[in-house]
């Protein structure tokens, strides 16, 4: 498995780092490559030097939390890329130009603005890349999981392979998956896709159906704590009740304020 993970160094991205390698030494190992964008701006070139010196202190920043790293992993391959580039745009780029498996992120955006672009980068790796998003809260200490909670709606899954990553954590932790519709005052009932009975018929999953008290993102949150789940899993399809939480800002910063990992598949 190939993983993306743009850093800032910030707490939430040192946190997001530390817990994709533990997660992918244990299912296996694989590669994460470690992106740091330093933002372009227009100035004189006599202020390159600057550049260069930020340059070096990410390089020396991320060989020792390399360093740190390969302490507690052993099947994992890291490699680094520092480049001077707008984040956003470049993340998405390079995911799809290499051919990444997952991206994994800090939820709280790689910006200082938290108050206003809270999620911002993330965001735009959920819409734009294609890829399975990992976001990782800077108060998650990872452990084996045992139970996952995704939300699902009434779209049908347009290919059930975007449902790979769920595989993975279910077959390497043994771990049980509870599939959970959200009933709203317009959808009361759960016309699920007929096709979850063979996509999890190997694993132990429950579908269940649940009352919306609050927002989307509150009602997810609040079953994942009830019902101490490990992770949870959406999944974005053009259109559907995720893609609406994304269009209110309020939500934006309820979502991206879950203490609980959260997974993002893109159908």
């Amino acid at each position: 498995m190939k993983i993306l993970c743009p850093i800032d160094f910030s707490s939430v991205s040192v946190r997001a780092a530390e817990w994709i390698s533990l997660f992918l030494n244990d299912v296996g190992g694989g590669q994460i490559t470690f992106l740091h964008c330093m933002e372009t701006q227009h100035r004189s070139s006599i202020f390159n030097h600057i550049d260069d010196m930020l340059k070096e202190n990410a390089t020396r920043d991320l060989q020792e939390l390399l360093k740190r790293l390969h302490e507690v992993t052993s099947d994992v391959e890291y490699d680094y890329h520092i480049v001077r580039a707008e984040p956003k745009e470049y993340i998405v780029s390079y995911a799809r130009h290499k051919h990444y498996d997952w991206i994994v992120t800090g939820t709280k955006g790689l910006t200082a603005l938290k108050d206003v672009t809270v999620g911002s980068v993330t965001e735009h790796c959920i819409m734009k890349s294609g890829k399975p998003v990992l976001t990782i809260p800077e108060s998650a200490e990872y452990s084996q999981m045992k139970t996952i909670v995704m939300g699902v709606d009434n779209k049908l899954i347009n290919d059930k392979e975007v449902l790979k990553p769920v595989y993975s954590i279910c077959n390497v932790y043994d771990a049980e998956i509870k599939l959970v519709h959200i009933k709203t005052m317009d959808n009361d009932a759960l016309n699920r896709d007929e096709g979850y009975e063979g996509y999890f018929r190997d694993l132990n999953y429950e579908l269940v159906s649940i009352p919306k008290s609050g927002t989307i993102s509150q009602t997810l949150s609040q079953y994942a704590e009830e019902n101490e789940a490990d992770i949870l899993v959406m999944i974005h399809h053009r259109k559907n009740w995720f893609q609406e939480m994304f269009n209110r800002s309020v939500t934006k910063m309820e979502l991206f304020e879950l203490d609980k990992p959260l997974l993002v598949l893109s159908d």
